[in-house]
């Protein structure tokens, strides 16, 4: 009776190991996955694209079938192919899904995720999320700059973009060339997808502006659903 008892106790025993180290096993496997992590995506200021987050799961054993993405919005709809990492752990992706048909506006789009592998047989992961389009704006400095009244001040060009629907603020222009500084402003641009060069008068609040290379820093502002978004730009400029 006592060999037969350790014999049953034995025989428990090893089947828990093996149910444990089976499903230690299963739980190693990777699992495969996609998902729109991003609440919002950034438009870029013409409208041509947008740019948002995913995170996939896969295993680098599995033959990639097709990763893709897709967004659509009621005036405009885009799509694009994405390349997953996998390597058994969830990573991230970043995809910027250009405009097949019409432009992209500031608001909401629908965003679908696509994910198909092949291993021994097909499989497919998908997801989709309505996502907050937000606007970028683009600020670009002329490469030269004007002395005005005998160097009492210094004209420079700035080109602003941004998209429709969200509202300019106007900026400011800085220059500095060593022994004079100034500051000048401007005044709000469209918002319509296009770009729009202002000339910018700065004055000198100390010395006086030369001929030569000087730094110029340029800010300008937009809005959009209550909030602000800024374009900055940084570069030398020749002051004639």
């Amino acid at each position: 009776m006592r060999d037969r008892s350790s014999l049953r106790l034995l025989a428990l025993l090893v089947g828990v190991l093996v149910a444990s180290g089976t499903q230690s096993v299963s739980a190693h496997r990777s699992e495969l996955s996609v998902e729109i992590v991003s609440q919002g995506s950034t438009l870029t200021p013409n409208g041509s694209s947008m740019t948002f987050d995913l995170e996939t799961r896969c295993d680098p054993k599995w033959t990639i079938v097709e990763a893709r993405v897709r967004v659509e919005q009621s005036q405009a709809w885009g799509e694009t192919s994405f390349t997953p990492r996998c390597r058994r752990l969830t990573y991230g992706v970043r995809v910027t899904v250009p405009a097949a048909s019409g432009t992209f506006e500031t608001g909401t789009a629908q965003a679908n995720a696509m994910l198909i592998v092949r291993q021994s047989k097909t499989k497919e992961s998908s997801d989709s999320a309505s996502l907050r389009v937000r606007p970028s704006v683009s600020l670009v400095l002329g490469d030269g700059g004007a002395l005005e009244d005998g160097g009492a001040a210094v004209s420079v060009h700035a080109t602003v973009t941004c998209p429709r629907h969200a509202t300019g603020l106007g900026g400011e222009v800085r220059v500095y060339d060593g022994q004079a500084v100034g500051t000048g402003s401007f005044g709000p641009t469209p918002c319509d997808g296009d770009p729009h060069t202002v000339s910018v008068r700065v004055p000198a609040s100390e010395g006086t502006f030369r001929a030569g290379p000087a730094e110029a820093f340029a800010f300008v502002g937009i809005e959009e659903g209550g909030d602000v978004f800024s374009g900055i730009d940084l570069k030398t400029i020749e002051v004639a």
